[in-house]
């Protein structure tokens, strides 16, 4: 049985430079979601890759790499005490904690929860209700830093 070959397509420097993300040049919109700016809920959310959706029918002009390639990955900055309110989504979402410690709530109410260390990793399935906070900081900044992956071009995310 012969496997057909995938095609290879070649790629300049500055067509790959187009997809890279510096770390030190992302921004953020102030007012990603309709919590952002609230009490317990600020931080900063960087869309990395994907065209995530600050308003309906209307893409992300911050987005580092804006393409539509089956998934979207953000970067969550916050203070100790922050995060967003309880949603749900109609995908995966997968944290990773990069800096400081992170609390990740699930259920109805917000009922469960457990932490998550420094490259700690959790999957939440579809439709389970979920928020995250910083808990801690790393040592020396203000800020935790967790990362955040969803499959789809557009995931839909009601608010608990």
């Amino acid at each position: 049985m012969t496997q057909e070959r995938m095609p290879i397509i070649d790629y300049t420097t500055e067509q790959m430079e187009m997809r890279v993300a510096r770390f030190e040049s992302l921004r953020y919109p102030p007012n990603r979601y309709h919590d952002s700016l609230l009490p317990g809920n600020q931080r900063k959310n960087y869309l990395v890759v994907g065209t995530g959706l600050i308003a309906p029918g209307a893409s992300d002009p911050m987005s580092a790499i804006p393409i539509q390639e089956g998934f979207q990955m953000s970067y969550i900055k916050a203070v100790p005490g922050n995060g967003p309110m309880l949603h749900n989504h109609d995908t995966n979402e997968t944290f990773i904690c990069l800096e400081g410690k992170w609390k990740v709530i699930w259920g109805r109410e917000a009922e469960h929860s457990l932490l998550l260390n420094k490259y700690d990793v959790c999957s939440i399935p579809p439709f389970v209700p979920r928020r995250f906070e910083c808990v801690e900081p790393q040592e020396g900044k203000e800020e935790g830093l967790l990362q955040s992956i969803q499959p789809g071009n557009d995931p839909r995310v009601d608010w608990v």
